[in-house]
Parts: C-alpha cells; structure tokens; sequence
C-alpha cells in the first residue's frame, strides 16, 4: 500500500482539525494516532493547547462532537465517526513528558 494511500485517513482527520482551529476552537495544534493498517477506526485525535491552563478551559466533549461533524461532512465511514477518541493536552505538558515522540507513543 502506497504511503499517502496508508494514511489517507489520518491526514484527512489532521485536515479536518485544522478546519476547527481556522474556526477558533481554541486549541493550537493537533495530533492524530492513526492504526498503522491505515483502517479509519479507532483513530485518537489530541487536541494541543498552549498552555495548561488553556487545557483546563477547554471543552473537549465539545470539541469531539464538532470534529465528528466535520468527519461527517468529509466523507468518512460511520464506524470512524463512531470509534473517534481524543483528548486534550498543552505543550507544556508534552515539554515535561519528554517532547512529542515520548509524549504520544
């Protein structure tokens, strides 16, 4: 399976973050822990603040719910839709946890 072919799926949900963000969602960066089989289900998409205190007011059941309703809108299978998670961090956190590598693995 080609690269971009693997991970189509997760560059669509990186893209459909970003949509939120240009939006004012709140959060200023994003990471998404695709299956490495390239199947959309079961995708963990983190939403990154700045700072822990941006993390506290952040509303991720919100936040979840709108990225499920850009998904919708992207075409993707409802099991996707279905079987998102995510969850919300800062960049100090990840800094403290060892930097990205260690932080999302």
């Amino acid at each position: 399976m080609e690269p971009e072919q693997q991970f189509k799926w997760a560059l669509l949900l990186i893209e459909c973050m970003k949509q939120l963000k240009a939006e004012g969602l709140g959060f200023t960066d994003q990471e998404v822990v695709p299956g490495l089989d390239g199947d959309p289900n079961g995708m963990f998409a983190w939403f990154i603040c700045g700072h822990h205190a941006e993390k506290e007011k952040f509303e991720l059941r919100n936040a979840i719910e709108a990225l499920k309703t850009k998904m919708r809108d992207a075409g993707f299978p409802r099991s996707a839709i279905d079987t998102l998670r995510g969850g919300v961090t800062s960049e100090t956190e990840i800094q403290a946890g060892g930097g990205r590598f260690y932080f999302f693995r």
